[in-house]
């Protein structure tokens, strides 16, 4: 059994990235849209980190994260990458909701209800980036990002 503590940074971040990836394949295909209830939950949560990554909240932003991304950064590892990308394109300027999609049933996926919603940005630095959230419905039936991913 594969122990994700035992990781380094570096794989972590690969595994964020590759699961991130893996469900931006996947849970698209799928493309349910998903109830009103769900969007508005799901966009508050969203929002909310947004606006701690924003603000440059990093920590606050880890804290209000899945258990699943906790479990692949650390807290330290996500706030320099985070800090790092921030940085890389500037304060945001205007972000635009693009799409959302559901799914409760993707395959090489841990089992859950997710929302992956799309936003076209604009950062001081950067004129067009693609920010990709995806929230997993937690046990305590809140929505919480278990992957962001700037394109």
């Amino acid at each position: 059994m594969l122990k994700i503590h035992a990781l380094s940074r570096n794989n972590r971040i690969h595994l964020l990235l590759f699961f991130t990836s893996l469900l931006l394949i996947i849970v698209p295909v799928l493309n349910k849209t998903p109830s009103k209830q769900v969007s508005e939950k799901s966009f508050f949560a969203a929002a909310e980190f947004l606006f701690l990554v924003d603000t440059e909240e990093y920590a606050k932003s880890w804290e209000v994260s899945s258990e699943t991304l906790k479990k692949m950064l650390t807290q330290k590892a996500w706030n320099e990458k985070i800090a790092q990308l921030r940085t890389y394109l500037g304060p945001i300027i205007e972000r635009v909701h693009h799409e959302i999609s559901y799914t409760d049933s993707a395959s090489g996926v841990p089992p859950g209800e997710y929302v992956v919603m799309t936003f076209i940005s604009r950062f001081e630095f950067r004129e067009r980036v693609t920010e990709t959230i995806t929230l997993l419905l937690g046990d305590d039936d809140q929505w919480q990002v278990v992957g962001y991913f700037l394109k």
